[in-house]
């Protein structure tokens, strides 16, 4: 027979199984729930590009919120010409640019690279910013502190940039 004290340990023990499962499985939850709203527009931008656009297959999304919240994607059309599709939910405006129009995100990755020597890049997205398309580059420098530039669209420009956030 089991004694009193080995029982209380082991229904203390199962007790912290249960609250660790429960805890795992509410922050699961919280996690799927946070992402909703991304998934939801990202639905919602494909589904208005490919109805409204000639862009048939969606290569990437992007999502930019800089004063004005943007959604955006990379697609081509049945012929592969890359387009880039930008939609503003708050005042429902879809704007549509060929590739041959625009700067790539790469060579924004290359051009932030030669002006910002040592730092690391760690995202590139597309959007909108005082009424036209830009890319905003994200980085850390070796100090890891935050760095943003942005780029214009159509001429790959640096429009402004900060440092050592």
């Amino acid at each position: 027979m089991i004694r009193d004290d080995t029982r209380q340990t082991i229904k203390f023990v199962i007790g912290v199984i249960i609250a660790a499962i429960v805890f795992y499985l509410a922050s699961i939850f919280v996690f799927y729930r946070a992402g909703t709203p991304s998934r939801v527009n990202d639905q919602k931008i494909t589904q208005l590009a490919q109805q409204k656009t000639p862009i048939k297959v969606v290569q990437k999304y992007y999502h930019l919120d800089r004063g004005v919240n943007s959604y955006s994607l990379k697609g081509t059309n049945s012929r592969g010409e890359v387009y880039y599709f930008i939609y503003l939910p708050h005042s429902q405006h879809a704007y549509l640019y060929s590739g041959k129009r625009g700067v790539s995100a790469s060579k924004v990755r290359d051009s932030f690279s030669q002006r910002h020597a040592g730092q690391k890049i760690t995202a590139v997205n597309l959007g909108w910013y005082e009424g036209k398309p830009v890319w905003e580059v994200s980085a850390k420098n070796a100090e890891g502190n935050l760095a943003f530039a942005l780029y214009d669209f159509k001429n790959g420009n640096e429009l402004n940039s900060v440092d050592n956030l």
